[in-house]
């Protein structure tokens, strides 16, 4: 329904790490672009705070649209990506190449 806030979707505990929140959700969050639009952001986020936002800007195309990967370092928040609609992807940090053991 237009203008009314949806609760999130709590997907259940997804871990049993024993800080923080240990489900993962789905929300809508406050445009990272536009913090003054009545759009929002689609957030997925899971345990320690790893999280996908799907940025939902002002534009009635998909040009202007970007996900951001971001992670909590620390108590402080950093993008650690983000992918546009053109297909770039701007990395935060490094890239190390020839990694051969990339499993969990």
């Amino acid at each position: 329904m237009k203008g009314v806030d949806m609760p999130d979707i709590d997907l259940g505990e997804a871990t049993d790490w024993d800080e923080g929140d240990t489900h993962g959700r789905i929300k809508l969050v406050q445009n990272r672009v536009y913090p003054t639009s009545p759009k929002k952001d689609v957030l997925i986020s899971s345990p320690v705070s790893i999280e996908l936002s799907v940025n939902t800007n002002f534009s009635t195309s998909q040009e202007a649209a970007k996900i951001y990967f971001t992670t909590h370092h620390g108590s402080s928040k950093k993008i650690i990506a983000i992918l546009d609609s053109d297909g770039n992807l701007h990395i935060a940090g490094r890239v190390i190449t020839d990694q051969k053991n990339l499993s969990y």
